[in-house]
C-alpha cells in the first residue's frame, strides 16, 4: 500500500492504516504500537525535510521469519552524512535529533539511501516476534 504524505493528517492516516495492516499479519498489540511509532517518525520526517513523499508498506517475508517493510520516500534534499544522522542528539531540523536513532533502535533492518538526485529512501523491516 502507497499512501501520500503531505501533511500532519496524513501522518495519523498512514499510521493507523500501517497498524491495521501489521494487525492482520499478525502482530501483537504491542509490536502495532511500536510500528506506529516508526510510520509516524518516518512520514514527520518527510514533511519536515522534503515537504511531501511516500509511505509504502507490505508483508516482508525472509529465511522463514515474517514481518513488515515500511519504506518512506522523498524527492528532497537528502541526507548528507547518513552516520551522522544516525547519531543521538544530531539534527539539521532544530528538533532532539531523536528521530533516525530511535528507528535504527526499534528496527530489526534499516537501510537507508540518500542521493542529492535522487531524494531519499528509508527501508524499514520489523519480523512478528
Amino acid at each position: 500500500m502507497k499512501i501520500s504524505i503531505q501533511s500532519e493528517n496524513d501522518i495519523h492516516y498512514a499510521q493507523v492504516e500501517c497498524t491495521d495492516f501489521a494487525k492482520t499479519l499478525g502482530f501483537e498489540e504491542l509490536d502495532a504500537m511500536k510500528i506506529s511509532i516508526l510510520v509516524s517518525e518516518l512520514a514527520q520526517n518527510i514533511i519536515k525535510y522534503a515537504s511531501k513523499g511516500f509511505i509504502v508498506y507490505s508483508k516482508e517475508t525472509r529465511h522463514h521469519k515474517t514481518g513488515i517493510m515500511i519504506e518512506a520516500i522523498d524527492k528532497g534534499p537528502s541526507i548528507p552524512n547518513i552516520e551522522q544522522a544516525l547519531g543521538d542528539n544530531f539534527s539539521t531540523g532544530g528538533t532532539l535529533g531523536l528521530g533516525l536513532p530511535g528507528i535504527k533502535r526499534m528496527s530489526d533492518i534499516l537501510e537507508i539511501n540518500s542521493t542529492p538526485e535522487t531524494g531519499t529512501h528509508i527501508k524499514v523491516i520489523y519480523w512478528i516476534k
